[in-house]
């Protein structure tokens, strides 16, 4: 009998720079990734009864979520809380620990073959994550832990409809060319009015909480210098990892007491024997950083 494929939610994170960092820092980065993703589907809201499976792509993963979940409810809730945990773990840290993704949120038929996931949409999903457009779109985002892109498909279902919570004019539309695919793809940034980058209009700061929150009248953070890491993103940490689904972590134990750098510092810039590095929170270093 061959496999049945059935239709899902897909979410796709990939971390930003990933192949830059040493091999104990890639394999700290995706406990954090997994414990972060964990905190925001709780704070969506999302039962874990939905979640069908969780896959690892070794710089990322992927959710296969039910389509009992709200879409528009995955595009502002859980994109929502998982800004806020981004910026909820960047409070302290230092650039070489510097956590931001960039996701990306399809739909379709997925089916389970033994080995692992396998469909088109899934497909889909994983290029629209790797979008050029996307990744230099996060490079200019630096007041925000994270670029969403949305297929074409998904703007139609869900953004299309400029529901209160989540206002369409904060997508832009780009092309969406990959190997076979030839169609358009949506990006959005939590706290900007467009998505900055190649292209974009010079717009004010929103929110950066994210649409659902864009809304509560809180001043925009001063404007820094694009590109680069140098927004109050650079060096997200989490200290106290929650559960996770998956990938290699140790519970219930500080970053800390895993892995130090190589340097003798841990990633959040704390030496062994407890003493700073001479950075700020923010990661950066010297007198009046």
């Amino acid at each position: 009998m061959g496999i049945k494929p059935r239709y899902h939610l897909i979410v796709v994170l990939d971390i930003e720079r990933f192949g830059s960092r040493t091999d104990p820092l890639q394999q700290w980065l995706r406990e954090r990734l997994y414990a972060i993703v964990d905190e925001a589907l709780r704070e969506a809201g999302i039962d874990p009864t939905d979640l069908e499976a969780i896959g690892d792509r070794g710089d990322g993963c992927f959710l296969l979520i039910r389509p009992t979940v709200s879409k528009l409810d995955l595009t502002t809730r859980f994109v929502d809380a998982l800004q806020a945990s981004l910026r909820g773990h960047a409070q302290r840290g230092n650039e070489r620990s510097a956590l931001r993704v960039r996701v990306a949120l399809h739909a379709g038929d997925v089916a389970q073959d033994g080995r692992g996931w396998v469909g088109e949409a899934l497909n889909t999903a994983c290029r629209l994550v790797d979008l050029d457009a996307l990744r230099t779109t996060l490079a200019a985002a630096d007041r925000s832990g994270l670029a969403l892109a949305v297929s074409s498909d998904w703007h139609s279902a869900v953004v299309h409809h400029d529901y209160p919570e989540l206002p369409a004019a904060g997508f832009r539309e780009v092309p969406f060319e990959a190997k076979e695919i030839r169609s358009h793809a949506w990006l959005y940034v939590p706290g900007y009015d467009e998505p900055p980058g190649p292209g974009a209009p010079t717009a004010a700061p929103r929110n950066p909480a994210g649409p659902a929150r864009a809304a509560t009248g809180s001043a925009p953070a001063p404007a820094r210098p694009s590109g680069g890491n140098h927004g109050p993103f650079a060096g997200a940490v989490f200290h106290n990892p929650q559960r996770v689904y998956g990938g290699d972590h140790y519970e219930g134990v500080t970053p800390a007491e895993v892995r130090p750098g190589h340097d003798g510092t841990s990633y959040d810039g704390t030496s062994h024997d407890g003493t700073s590095d001479g950075r700020t929170s923010d990661g950066r270093t010297g007198a009046g950083a």
